[in-house]
């Protein structure tokens, strides 16, 4: 039990410091980012994500390679199939949820404007280094605390689904439940291969679906 709390409280930790160190990135970049020149702000926007990506993968780059030697064709399987429920359930909830609250989530709203703005960076943050990111921050850091799948696949998702809401009042967080239910397929398939790449790979193709329907509006 002491294990899992230890394993736990790490898992949280590496949340902090995700989102510490995305903080710092911003703000060594803020002054590229909105540069007139769109080839300095484009590398700056990405530039921001440097930080907390090579900390991560310093971190963790034990279990990234390994995972990545270790992936097999039948993780490409189990990730589509969980992806499709998890997808389905989060439509489903999406549809009710916006029509009691008359709005898409503030989160989606954010991202569709940032996307407009800035395409190209948004673009290859949003679909490749984002699910990367989180991934390794919502999934691989809290494997260890937990024994049972669905347990594991519960939490993150929920903490998943938490770290997606974006405006704090009531209404916004029935978002919580279509955001949720994706992180809990994710950490599903992640837990059936033991493999991050599986849930990497669902993510990526989420994200990138979701970016191309928001352009083709």
């Amino acid at each position: 039990m002491k294990k899992k709390i230890i394993e736990i409280l790490k898992g949280f930790g590496s949340i902090f410091l995700y989102l510490f160190l995305t903080i710092l990135s911003l703000e060594i970049f803020n002054k590229y980012t909105k540069s007139s020149n769109y080839f300095i702000a484009t590398l700056s926007q990405l530039g921001s994500y440097l930080i907390p990506l090579t900390a991560f993968f310093l971190i963790y780059h034990r279990r990234l390679i390994t995972d990545f030697k270790n992936f097999k064709k039948e993780n490409i399987k189990i990730a589509l199939k969980n992806w499709i429920i998890g997808l389905s359930v989060m439509i489903i909830s999406n549809l009710i949820i916006t029509t009691i609250v008359g709005n898409i989530a503030t989160n989606e709203s954010l991202n569709r404007e940032i996307l407009f703005e800035n395409p190209l960076s948004s673009v290859i943050s949003m679909a490749l280094i984002g699910p990367i990111l989180e991934e390794i921050t919502f999934r691989a850091s809290f494997k260890n605390a937990f024994s049972k799948w669905y347990t594991f696949a519960t939490f993150t998702g929920l903490i998943f689904g938490l770290a997606h809401v974006a405006n704090f009042n009531l209404l916004e967080f029935l978002f919580v439940i279509p955001y949720g239910a994706l992180g809990f397929f994710f950490a599903k398939a992640f837990y059936e291969t033991d493999n991050i790449y599986t849930s990497i790979l669902m993510h990526i193709t989420h994200n990138t679906m979701a970016v191309l329907l928001i352009l083709a509006m």
